[in-house]
Order: C-alpha cells, then structure tokens, then sequence
C-alpha cells in the first residue's frame, strides 16, 4: 500500500486508473484530467471559503429540511422519509447553494437532472469500459438517452453560466462561490461548457460521496439509544454556546458528529477497493511480487480498515470510536477527524492524490447532521428489525435505496433547552 500511496504517476497512474473507471471521456468530457485545475480550485480557494460559506450551508439546510420532512402521519407527528434519495437531493441543494448561488441551487430542474448525473455516471461507466472501444460512444449515448446524462444538466447549467459571465464584467465584488473560483482559474482557452462540465465534475464528488456517507450515518444514528443520543445533542449545544453560534470553530468542535462520520468510513467504505492505480512500468514489490506494465492495482479497503492491530474491535461500528481516542489523545488531535487521511483510512483516498473536496464535505455533512440531531428524533418504523443491508455495485458500496427512518420533530419543551445563537462571523 504505502508503494502505490506514495508511488509517483510514472509507475502508478492514479489518473489514469480514474479515468478508465469513471470513463471521463464519455461521461464528462477528455479535458477533466489532462488539465485538472478544478481540483487545484477545491484544495485552495474552496477550503479558505469555508469559514463564509457556514452561514449559506446552514440557511439552506434549515429550509431544505422544511421542505423535504414533511409529516407523512399526523397522528404521530412523524415524517416517513426514503433516505438516501431524500439525502441525495438535500445534498445536491445545499451544496450548490455555495457552488452556483440561491437560484440554481432551487431550480427543481436542475436539481433533478444533476442528481441523476450524479447516480448514473458510476452504472453507466462499467458498461462502456466493458465494450470495445469504437462502440464506446454508441453505449454512451444510448446509456445516457435512457439513464440520464450530462446532456440534461448542461442544458440549465450552461445559459445560467453565459448571463453570470456577462453579468461579473460589472460586478465591483465577485461573490465568494466556488463557480466564480473556477472561472478566475481557467485557463484562457477554456470554454464555458468546458467550465460547465468542469461544475458537474465537482457535483459528481459531492453528491455521490457525501450523500452515502450521510445516509449510512442516519442509519448508524437510529441505533443508538437515547442517552448516546443526548450526548451528541449536549456537545453540539456546548460547542455552539462556547463559540458563539455557528462558526466554524464551533462546527470543528463537534467531535461526536465527526467520529460517527469516520467511523461509517472505516466501516462500510465507500468501496471496496481503494486506491486504484495503472502500472505505466513494470516493479518488484518489496515481497518479490512482480506487477507488469499495464497491470490494474487497488488497495482492498476491508483488509486495511478491519485490521484489528489498528482498530480493536474491528468488526463492531462503534460511532464514538474516534471521538474517544480524542479524549484520549487531545480533543485538538485532528489525525482522529472524518477528513483525515492516512494509511489506515482511505475513504478519500491518500497522499497527493487524496479526494480534493474533503475538508468542504466534512462541515456540510456535520451542519446537516447537527440539525437533525437538535431539531429531530430520529428511529427506524416499527416493522424494521435490522439495520438495512447495503448493496454492491462493481465494487461500490451502496446504502439500501428503499430503506426508510422516521424524523418527529422534537416537542417544543425539548427544544427550549437547545436554544443556540444564530451565526456569528
């Protein structure tokens, strides 16, 4: 592992591994990797913007969640929810509400079309890599005709850029979204469908990952019994209180959150391989393996995050697992946080390569939460008897899409003790 995690590009290919498992020439288009500045955008501009976008991610969290936990039985004052569609499309909505701004982030048309971009790419991606090469278009297009593709999104995507471009030629203060991030760092020569695919690029990573990521979470959460669930509960609230609301030191102090997060990395993955590479030339492994040129190499992620000598106890989800070595170590210990990387947890990857937008998905992804937690009860119906069993997908992991929980709005006497500040900057 550490070979192909610090292995330069010219015996592993990581870009090369990418774009054969995500087919980019077809499904995006064969610029994403030969220039991939949007990555660069991610790891920059994006994560010094975080601080500022709090407040927007917590606006449309709030209103989103309005709208998507609508009650389904007045009796019981509950919302029956389908999760990980739900997630995914709350997801979609409060990420783009930093990526392109309030109104395409509420444009149902838009949203539905990326989000099947989103879910489509990865199923129709196998298909063409399994066809011969001439007829890989052609499985395309027909793919994409019948599943959804990018053709859809860049319909709303594209006039919306064009009148934002001629409308920043007047704009004394460009706003801080990652699109006008990416616009400043595209080279000359680049067009706007170019930028335009470029956004869909980044709306494929955090859909896809974070809206599994989340939805397993939920799923993990509704096991828990009510004084684990107090206990989230009380350090959010003594995070926002010692913090002065929803800031971003308050939201890096929700360590409970953030260790269930981690802990459904390490868990259930997000694939079963990591690390995928392409052997450009042939080398000898430090055990006499040889790997020739041409080889395809993955980490399995199983034998590395259930490796008992660094996770005891391994084959139990222990959502405080991490929050505890915390405790441990120093609550300022950040090598124990969801978007840490290192050579025991890969879900985002590992070494330069590691997943660019990491660092944004984690404060979304625990704003979300948070709310949630203080604003909802959360539990499965009375007919489920087990967790929902996951599915496999060409290796990816997937939560069950017709598992259900149930969110009853906490009574007011509940709430009256979580009264938090609003944001403060």
């Amino acid at each position: 592992m550490e070979r192909i995690r610090a292995g330069p590009d010219s015996v592993f290919n990581e870009t090369m591994a990418v774009n054969e498992d995500l087919q980019l020439p077809y499904t995006m288009d064969v610029h994403q990797l030969r220039n991939p500045y949007q990555a660069k955008v991610l790891r920059t501009d994006v994560s010094r913007a975080i601080p500022s976008y709090i407040p927007e991610l917590l606006d449309e969290s709030i209103l989103a969640l309005e709208d998507a936990f609508k009650v389904t039985d007045p009796q019981l004052e509950t919302a029956n929810i389908a999760v990980f569609d739900t997630m995914t499309h709350l997801i979609a909505r409060i990420s783009n509400r930093v990526i392109f701004g309030k109104e395409l982030c509420r444009n149902q048309k838009f949203l539905h079309a990326v989000v099947r971009f989103a879910e489509t790419t990865p199923l129709m991606a196998p298909f063409i890599q399994w066809s011969p090469l001439p007829f890989r278009p052609l499985v395309y297009f027909i793919l994409s005709s019948i599943l959804g593709g990018k053709k859809a999104p860049l319909k709303v995507l594209i006039p919306f850029l064009n009148r934002y471009m001629k409308d920043r030629q007047t704009m004394i203060e460009k706003p801080h979204l990652v699109s006008e991030f990416l616009i400043q760092s595209a080279p000359p020569q680049e067009t706007v469908e170019g930028i335009a695919v470029r956004l869909l690029n980044i709306n494929f990573g955090s859909i896809h990952t974070s809206s599994i990521f989340i939805t397993q979470t939920l799923f993990e959460i509704a096991l828990l019994s009510s004084e684990e669930i107090e206990s989230m509960r009380s350090e959010i609230k003594e995070a926002l209180d010692l913090e002065g609301g929803w800031t971003k030191a308050a939201v890096d102090r929700f360590f409970k959150v953030d260790s269930a997060l981690r802990e459904v990395g390490r868990y259930h993955g997000l694939m079963q391989f990591a690390l995928p590479r392409f052997a450009v030339v042939g080398c000898e492994l430090d055990d006499g393996t040889h790997i020739p040129p041409g080889s395809r190499l993955a980490i399995d992620m199983k034998a590395i995050h259930y490796d008992a000598r660094v996770y005891p106890d391994p084959n139990r989800c222990d959502l405080f697992r991490f929050s505890n070595l915390r405790a441990k170590d120093g609550l300022d210990n950040l090598k124990h946080g969801f978007a840490t990387v290192d050579s025991y947890y890969l879900p985002f990857g590992a070494g330069r390569h590691a997943c660019a937008g990491r660092f944004f998905a984690a404060v979304e992804l625990k704003i979300m939460l948070a709310h949630m937690l203080l604003e909802y009860d959360i539990s499965y119906p009375p007919t489920v008897t087990q967790r929902p069993k996951n599915m496999v997908f060409n290796g990816a992991v997937i939560p069950d899409s017709k598992a259900r929980l149930l969110f009853k709005r906490r009574k007011r006497e509940e709430l009256e003790s979580d009264i938090i500040p609003a944001y403060t900057n």
